[in-house]
């Protein structure tokens, strides 16, 4: 039976990459065919806050609540799960990051660079947990009635 923790740190893998992956193909149709933009009127600052509220936003809190359920036992599975969900998170974003200047200035949002940063810093902070809750198995007891995966 999977435990609800290993449940919360898998929908944030799965929210995560969901993130990357309508981040990138946004980016992409931005761009355009040939680096001339989109061929239709496109208003970009509302698509990129509705795919921050959908899928990063949830991600990244379901990764923080992941790591407060097994923060008293540790887990090596759940900690694994999260460092795997922020070196995504990383790779994604730094590859987001090469396409942001070829996007023509007539859709460009200046929004999108601070936005990337701190995309980076949630992407290190998942890993950092990650690996306190990969550290952190045994090291305490667990409640009486529970046991290890």
């Amino acid at each position: 039976m999977v435990k609800i923790e290993s449940a919360v740190s898998l929908a944030s893998l799965g929210l995560i990459v969901m993130f990357i992956l309508l981040l990138y193909s946004f980016i992409s149709f931005l761009i355009g065919p040939m680096s001339q933009g989109p061929d239709i009127v496109v208003q970009p600052e509302g698509v990129i806050i509705q795919i921050i509220s959908i899928s990063a936003a949830p991600g990244v809190i379901m990764a923080g609540i992941a790591y407060g359920l097994v923060k008293d036992y540790g887990s090596k599975k759940i900690g694994i799960i999260l460092c795997i969900s922020g070196t995504i998170l990383l790779i994604g974003i730094v590859l987001i990051q090469g396409m942001i200047p070829k996007i023509p200035e007539i859709v460009f949002v200046p929004a999108i660079i601070p936005l990337s940063y701190a995309i980076l810093a949630a992407g290190v902070g998942i890993i950092i947990i990650g690996i306190i809750a990969f550290m952190g198995e045994g090291k305490r007891q667990l409640p009486i009635g529970e046991e290890y995966i």
